[in-house]
């Protein structure tokens, strides 16, 4: 493979602690930027999905809509990166764009951020609502969230594959986000469709956990049977 850029990619706990039902704050949006300026997350209870592109957080509701978020706000899982892609394309409208991404990613066990800008097809997004104490596991906030439908709109997709072997830390295969190129709404992706769109990758060899020191992280069970399925339900990956 050719030599590349290696970029850090640094994750705030684990995602089989969020499937758990561990939704409380670990650290504050500020603390998620010193960290990177390109990735995803939740907030607590929660509260919403997380898109972090150029240095800067975005909180988007159930509702579709997307605002900034405060540095003081704070999140139970996100994963972010100093972005530093090595690997570049375009997609149209004819072509697949998860397959793209997938033909260029440099082998199959390496995780990749992702980010994607331009025009879409369509994107359809869900957004969980915020849960109350005590919290629940996550497919129980899985079976209320709101889905959302965007046709031809300008934005852009962040988010990371991931390699199977990461599956539970991680969402394996892609976990996305989009914002829209006016910032004010957008969601987990569950299907996009390319119009016209310019692709950067970058790899991430080197990862950083940050593990909650709490009580509720320290009882969860972050090994189920169902793991795969979990998650799959969560998340409505492609693997």
């Amino acid at each position: 493979m050719d030599v590349l850029k290696p970029c850090p990619l640094f994750q705030n706990s684990l995602m089989s602690a969020l499937l758990a039902g561990d939704f409380e704050g670990k650290m504050t949006v500020g603390e998620l930027l010193e960290k990177g300026d390109t990735g995803l997350g939740t907030f607590e209870g929660l509260d919403g999905e997380m898109a972090v592109i150029d240095g800067k957080a975005y909180k988007m509701t159930s509702d579709g809509k997307a605002r900034e978020a405060s540095n003081e706000e704070k999140s139970p899982f996100a994963a972010v990166t100093a972005f530093c892609p090595s690997i570049f394309l375009e997609a149209g409208e004819s072509e697949d764009l998860e397959g793209q991404i997938r033909s260029h990613l440099p082998g199959s066990n390496y995780p990749c951020a992702l980010k994607c800008s331009g025009e879409f097809k369509k994107v359809t997004t869900r957004t969980v609502s915020k849960r109350e104490k005590p919290w629940g596991p996550m497919k129980e906030a899985v079976d209320e969230q709101k889905v959302c439908e965007f046709e031809k709109v300008k934005g852009d997709v962040v988010g990371f594959w991931t390699p199977k072997a990461f599956e539970g830390p991680c969402v394996s295969g892609f976990h996305l986000h989009f914002i829209s190129e006016s910032r004010d709404f957008g969601g987990h992706i569950l299907s996009v469709e390319a119009k016209q769109v310019f692709v950067q990758i970058a790899f991430c060899p080197l990862i950083t956990f940050s593990l909650p020191q709490s009580s509720l992280f320290a009882s969860a069970q972050l090994t189920p049977e169902d793991l795969s399925s979990q998650i799959a339900y969560a998340e409505k990956t492609h693997e």
